[in-house]
Formats: structure tokens, sequence, C-alpha cells
């Protein structure tokens, strides 16, 4: 096998045609021109022929100006593969798969990707909204490399970093009885309501009172609708307060307690998995970006010292 051609040399001899001199390619790649004239003396021996004119070593052969173009793209493609890995490397640039829950996709999430783009415009990231159970299978299967999500117990095949704890309150129009009263109600409160359920009511059902919700007026998934139909008096819902719907809406969250019931939301990744350098700077951004969002909307962070240690 024919010995592989060195870059740097290929460098030099391309400037130096380029520039006709031998002392300017030493000058722009911080070599001495014996140095440079050695350089492409072994080129000439690699190639099996003379690239530069004997006695005229500025000129080049019929040789040299065949190979030229060659060796000048070469060179290109080298510097491109080789900033293109820096670029991997350092994570400024690559693509990046999130699985998010809905309930975080109107107010964080934009929030997030605004920062993230801003930082990091090179990578390129493709965002699932799907329902808290289906997160952690996407992440699992190599779907997507991060996702947030509720979560409970174990996840198998998955690292879970806890994020933030909150807790279920009622969402209805502020001209309801129920936004009149105190700022907090009892699960009383939601009895003889037309509930709407919503993809958050799965984390409901085993829990104390939960029964309350098992005959829901309406269901509707989408969350666009769903506050939609809230908005028009057709009935009320119960979120968590993470997913309470943004001020612009004009909709009245009021806690629900007695008992007070709480969910965990959780950063997830796959077990056993290294996250590629724009995954981990991912991460370290929604980690910081979801426990201010999480504090915002009255929840309760989850600080680092505070999670589990093998997490």
């Amino acid at each position: 096998m024919a010995e592989a051609f060195k870059i740097p040399q290929l460098r030099q001899f391309v400037i130096a045609a380029s520039r006709q001199s031998l002392r300017a390619a030493a000058e722009e790649t911080h070599r001495t021109q014996a140095a440079v004239t050695l350089a492409m003396q072994n080129l000439e021996a690699q190639i099996g022929g003379s690239l530069f004119e004997h006695g005229h070593q500025a000129r080049l052969t019929p040789l040299g100006d065949a190979v030229l173009p060659l060796l000048r793209e070469l060179v290109a493609v080298h510097d491109r593969v080789q900033n293109e890995v820096e670029l991997l490397a350092s994570g400024e640039q690559g693509s990046l798969a999130l699985a998010v829950m809905p309930s975080l996709a109107e107010e964080w999430l934009p929030q997030l990707l605004r920062r993230f783009a801003a930082a990091h415009p090179g990578v390129s990231l493709r965002i699932a909204d799907v329902s808290s159970p289906q997160v952690g299978p996407m992440v699992a299967s190599g779907e997507a490399q991060l996702g947030v999500a509720g979560v409970s117990g174990e996840t198998a095949g998955l690292e879970c970093v806890p994020v933030a704890r909150d807790t279920f309150g009622v969402v209805c129009r502020r001209d309801h009885r129920i936004a009149q009263q105190r700022r907090s109600v009892t699960w009383r409160a939601v009895r003889g309501e037309p509930v709407i359920e919503n993809t958050t009511f799965h984390a409901l059902r085993d829990q104390p009172r939960g029964a309350l919700l098992d005959r829901p007026h309406m269901v509707i998934k989408n969350r666009t609708s769903l506050i939609a139909a809230v908005k028009a008096g057709l009935g009320i819902t119960v979120l968590p307060a993470l997913a309470q719907p943004a001020p612009e809406h004009d909709l009245a969250f009021v806690p629900l307690t007695a008992p007070r019931i709480e969910r965990c939301v959780g950063l997830l990744r796959s077990a056993g998995r290294s996250l590629s350098p724009a995954a981990a700077h991912m991460q370290a951004l929604m980690l910081e970006s979801l426990q201010e969002f999480a504090l915002a909307k009255g929840a309760q962070p989850i600080a680092a010292q505070d999670q589990p240690k093998n997490q």
C-alpha cells in the first residue's frame, strides 16, 4: 500500500505553487525554507515525479500543474472535515432529538429552544411533543436523546434526574365559583362539576380523591383544545402547577389540597450511554431552565444536593 500523504506537506506544496515561492510556504506554515525544500523533495519521491522545474523552484512541471488541483482539493476536504469534527466534539454542531410532555411545550420549551439556539446555532433540533408516558420509551429506544416527563418509581433502561415537584390544581375561568374562593380548595370542590379529562389524569387515577375524576364530562388530549374548551366555559380541568396555562389565557389556577397530591418531573436519558457533546450542553441548560421555570410557576425545584446520589 502506498504511503499516505501528509497534509502539512500538501499544504506547503499548494501554498508554494499558488504563491510561486517556497519562502512564502515556509513563512505561512512557520517552517524554515530548508525544511520546506526537504518536504517537497519527499513529496516528489512519494508521488514518483518532479513537481518543480529544476533550477526554478517556483515553477511547476506539467506533473505539478496536473496534481495541483487534486492536492488543493484534498487539503480543503481535510480542513473542512477537521473543522466539522472539532465542532461536533465541542457541541457546536450535530443533531439532537428531544421528547417533551405537552404541558411544558407551551411556555417552557420555546424559552429553552431560544436560549439553546442562540448559544449553539449549528445544532439541528427535532422535538417530539408527546404525552408523559410516551417520553420514557422514546428515550429508552434512542429515538430521543433527552426527555422531560412526570416520573414515579423506577424507570427501566433510563437514568432520571428529578428536577421539580409540583402539585395539582383546578383550571377554570376567572368568573367560575372555584376561582372566587380561597387561594386553595379541597378536592370536594370538584364534585358535581363538568370535568374535562386531559393527558395528566393518568397520574391521578390511583391517588386519594382521584375517583372524583372517573366520570369526566369530556376527554380532550390536545392541550390547545383543552384550554379553548375551559375558556369557553365547557367545564373545568385539573392540571399540575407546571402545566397551568400561560397568563395570556386569563384562566385561574386554584391549588387542590386535602389531600395535596404531588408529581415529580424528571429529566430522562438512556442508561449506560454517553451523551453527545451537543446533548450534554442541552442537558445542562434543561436542568437550569426547568428549575427556574418551576420556581416561577409555584412548583418546588429539586436542588442537585437533594437528588438521589445514584443519578
